[in-house]
């Protein structure tokens, strides 16, 4: 009657850690920054936790190189759809896909660059986090490298954690 132990899906699972992970990134902006919730663009913490959760996929994933572009691509158009209508502007889902599809490429460069083996850069993180910081409050960082600095080690987790997460839901690459 009520499914409380029904299985989830695979991409339902994905779909939940990513729409989560936004939820995270948001009250990193809260908290650190100080942003009240007309400032922080919800449109770009999307983004960036679609890029997460790409990244870590396309890496980890066993799933045939098609098969993981469409996975990536369902869990994309869910989570867009479920996500952009609470956005800060309103934007199409047209709109948001192709601005996904831009924003992938620069997170997918950075968040690249964090990883070093089994560890994470440290200042690699930093510059990670000036630029989700510039994309979300729609101006520069500068004035907020203190704040960047504590902030920094939260997002590395978050994206340390999403990778655990990946690993537990999904069959990795050995």
């Amino acid at each position: 009657m009520f499914n409380f132990f029904k299985k989830q899906d695979k991409n339902q699972k994905f779909i939940n850690q990513v729409v989560g992970g936004q939820s995270v990134i948001f009250r990193i902006f809260k908290e650190v920054f100080e942003a009240d919730d007309i400032e922080v663009n919800k449109a770009e913490l999307t983004y960036f936790a679609l890029s997460v959760f790409t990244y870590t996929f396309l890496r980890l994933s066993k799933a045939t190189d098609e098969q993981k572009e469409i996975t990536a691509d369902e869990v994309a158009l869910a989570v867009l759809k479920k996500s952009i209508p609470y956005a800060s502007k309103e934007v199409s889902l047209e709109e948001a896909a192709l601005e996904y599809q831009k924003r992938y490429q620069a997170y997918n460069t950075l968040i690249n660059v964090m990883f070093k083996g089994d560890t994470i850069d440290s200042n690699a993180c930093t510059t990670l986090m000036m630029h989700l910081y510039e994309c979300v409050m729609g101006k520069s960082a500068e004035e907020k490298m203190i704040k960047i600095s504590v902030a920094s080690p939260l997002l590395a987790q978050y994206v340390a954690d999403h990778v655990d997460f990946m690993k537990t839901v999904i069959e990795v690459k050995n």
